[in-house]
C-alpha cells in the first residue's frame, strides 16, 4: 500500500503508531490518494469502518478509520472535512466529531469558518473538532519567517468563539513537517 506520493515509509509509520496505541479512530488528512486506495489500508490497520474523500490530484484527501468498538455515522463529508456522529456502545456515550483539513489558500479560509459555523448549528450534542485548520490563533504559534495577518488570525478566533470551541492545545512537535 502506498500513501502520499508513493511513500511506503509513511504507511509503515501509520501502521506502527496504530499498533503501539490501539486507537479507536484514525484520521488522516492530505492523503494525496483516491478514497478507494485509502480504504485498502483499513484491513492493515485492523479497523472495521472507513470513510474517505479522494484528493484532487496531489492535493488534499481525507480518510477516517474506526474499530468495532464504535458505531460511526457519517453526517457529511467534503474536501475540507468529515463530520460524524460516534456512539461508544460499551460506555453508553455519543458525540459528534468533525475532522478537518482546513483551506490552504488564505483568501478562501472564510469558507472553512462559514462551514464550521453551519456545522455547529446541526446539533447540540457534545462536539469535538480536530485536525489541521491551516491557521494559527496567535503569532507565536505560527512558525515562519513571514508574519500572519492579525485580521486572518482574528477571523479564526472569532469562528472558534462563535462555534463555542476551545483550543485544547497539542503535545509533540509544534509543526507537521518535522
Amino acid at each position: 500500500m502506498e500513501l502520499p506520493g508513493g511513500n511506503r515509509r509513511t504507511v509503515r509509520e501509520v501502521l506502527a503508531l496504530s499498533k503501539a496505541n490501539s486507537p479507536g479512530l484514525i484520521f488522516l488528512s492530505e492523503t494525496r490518494q483516491a478514497s478507494n486506495k485509502m480504504e485498502r489500508l483499513k484491513w492493515r490497520l485492523q479497523m472495521k469502518g472507513f470513510v474517505g474523500v479522494s484528493s484532487q490530484g496531489l492535493s488534499g484527501g481525507l480518510a477516517l478509520f474506526w474499530d468495532e468498538s464504535l458505531q460511526v455515522t457519517v453526517l457529511d463529508a467534503c474536501a475540507r472535512y468529515i463530520d460524524v456522529r460516534i456512539v461508544d456502545v460499551a460506555n453508553d456515550k455519543s458525540w459528534r466529531t468533525t475532522f478537518v483539513y482546513g483551506e490552504p489558500r488564505v483568501e478562501n479560509r472564510h469558507r472553512m469558518w462559514s462551514s464550521l459555523s453551519n456545522l455547529r448549528a446541526v446539533s447540540a450534542e457534545p462536539w469535538l473538532v480536530c485536525g489541521d485548520f491551516n491557521e494559527a490563533m496567535w503569532q507565536h504559534e505560527h512558525f515562519s519567517q513571514s508574519q500572519r495577518s492579525k485580521s486572518q488570525m482574528q477571523a479564526f478566533r472569532d469562528c472558534l468563539l462563535a462555534c463555542e470551541l476551545l483550543d485544547l492545545g497539542f503535545s509533540g512537535v509544534p509543526f507537521t513537517y518535522d
